[in-house]
């Protein structure tokens, strides 16, 4: 007989016995630059994988970019003639050509602020923004849009606290209007901004150096950009809403952003194969809590075995550790049907024909492995068969049964109401049968809470073993042969 892997699963979730691993994301990851084949050999994986609710690409950069942070440096960057840009803008405005200058400053200023990266690796940069702030703020007021004119200043204001605007040389319209604005923000107070670093690195905060290491400034109430440059990099750009009075904290790790893409594909890129060995784990389950995912799987290229190959792998959300994986050689050209196989078997299926399935357990040192397992020094792992809420939720109408039995047995023959002045008493307690019956209906209850909790855990070697997390649990399972 053909000997062949059936994957027994045993689900531990608390509303549905179905082993998949909903709501999850697919995350790409690569040493060095991404493949020209990547997106041609990945997406049947990452089509097969959304038919399992697993997210992946846009989406999930998106969801990132949304919750979490955004690239210091969108994909162009900045114009090589940005100075130019902004002395052009500004000029315009000075000759009345308001509607012209708008044109040039409002998507400069708009692109510098998703450049934040690029000004805290050149702060020279800063002085040619400010004067294409000054310059669309005066171009909006002339403009007729006052509105647009105080958002503009306001901005300036958070970025540039020391800022002016002279009569001398704006004239005395400008600087009264420009005032103001600065007025009404100061007035509004101060909240606390603090830059939790981790491993170092200096703080710019709205382009701006605010210091090294874990920084806490007060600052005007509004949104803030925030950049940590470690190892000559920028970290992603971070937005924190701060509020007067109140207190905002970011924590930058910026070796893990400066690995995240969200832009193209959404993933990691680690620059040696010792960096990807090291982080690509624990930076995928921490991006994966970061947007709330329930599950994560890593998809990627490397060498196995000297070959290069597709390398799939499911993560633990609660170690940040393998727990699933396989790879299919990329010589010959893997099928349509053999990356789809990969996929179903990160969803949770039984591997297919063609995967070369890795035993992570046995590449793992024992260690508690979140509440559902106990990998012990023997190599063997306790596993529960069902979610362990079940024995509770059984023994629940157990007790509630025996206990009305109890008391309605304990109540037979005994006075309804309280006989006065030495009389008789005449009516007695007679709950039959409705004490036989909660006795008879508890007891089918009290034999699944001692079958549940009798059965509910199991024994099987480390190798074979593993756990799928999702948000309200996990699905449990392990492997065998005949």
């Amino acid at each position: 007989m053909v000997s062949r892997i059936v994957v027994c699963l045993a689900s531990v979730l608390a509303l549905s016995s179905v082993a998949r691993a909903d709501d999850g994301i697919a995350l790409e990851v690569f040493t060095g630059d991404r493949s020209p084949d990547a997106s041609r050999l990945l997406s049947p994986i990452f089509d097969e994988l959304a038919h399992n609710k697993i997210s992946s690409g846009d989406t999930v950069g998106r969801l990132f970019e949304t919750a979490i942070s955004r690239p210091a440096r969108t994909e162009k960057g900045l114009p090589s003639d940005f100075n130019e840009q902004a002395d052009r803008g500004f000029k315009l405005w000075a000759q009345g050509k308001f509607d012209e200058s708008i044109k040039i400053l409002l998507p400069l200023v708009e692109l510098a602020h998703r450049n934040s990266g690029a000004f805290a690796k050149d702060t020279a940069l800063r002085e040619p923004l400010r004067k294409a702030m000054i310059g669309l703020a005066l171009a909006q007021q002339r403009n007729g849009d006052p509105g647009a004119m105080r958002s503009t200043f306001e901005e300036m204001v958070r970025s540039y606290p020391d800022a002016n605007l002279p009569r001398a040389t704006f004239g005395p319209e400008a600087s009264q209007a420009f005032e103001d604005v600065k007025k009404g923000v100061l007035a509004a107070g101060t909240g606390k901004l603090t830059v939790r670093v981790v491993d170092g690195g200096v703080v710019f905060v709205d382009e701006a150096y605010r210091g090294s290491g874990t920084t806490t400034v007060e600052v005007p109430p509004g949104e803030y950009r925030v950049v940590v440059i470690a190892n000559d990099q920028p970290s992603r750009t971070h937005y924190v809403n701060v509020h007067s009075g109140g207190e905002a904290a970011v924590v930058v790790d910026a070796a893990f952003d400066q690995s995240v893409r969200t832009t193209g594909w959404t993933g990691f890129q680690f620059a040696t194969g010792a960096a990807r060995d090291a982080h690509e784990a624990g930076y995928a389950a921490q991006l994966a809590h970061d947007i709330g995912a329930k599950s994560v799987a890593l998809v990627g290229i490397d060498q196995v075995k000297g070959r290069p190959s597709i390398v799939g792998s499911l993560i633990s959300l609660e170690t940040g550790r393998e727990i699933r994986r396989a790879s299919i050689a990329l010589e010959p050209d893997p099928s349509t049907e053999r990356l789809k196989a990969l996929a179903k078997f990160l969803a949770g299926e039984a591997p297919g024909e063609g995967l070369e399935v890795a035993e992570v357990g046995a590449r793992r040192e024992p260690a508690r492995v979140g509440e559902h397992e106990t990998i012990d020094a023997g190599g063997e792992i306790t596993v529960d068969r069902r979610w362990g809420g079940w024995r509770w939720i059984s023994l629940v109408p157990t007790v509630g049964l025996f206990g009305v039995s109890a008391y309605l047995y304990h109540l037979n023959g005994s006075c309804k109401v309280e006989p006065t002045n030495g009389s008789t008493c005449v009516t007695l307690y007679d709950n039959s049968p409705a004490d036989r019956a909660t006795l008879i209906a508890g007891i089918p209850f009290a034999a699944l809470s001692i079958y549940l909790f009798a059965t509910q855990t199991k024994t099987v070697s480390a190798r074979t073993a593993y756990v799928l997390p999702t948000a309200n649990g996990a699905v449990a399972g392990y492997a065998f042969r005949w």
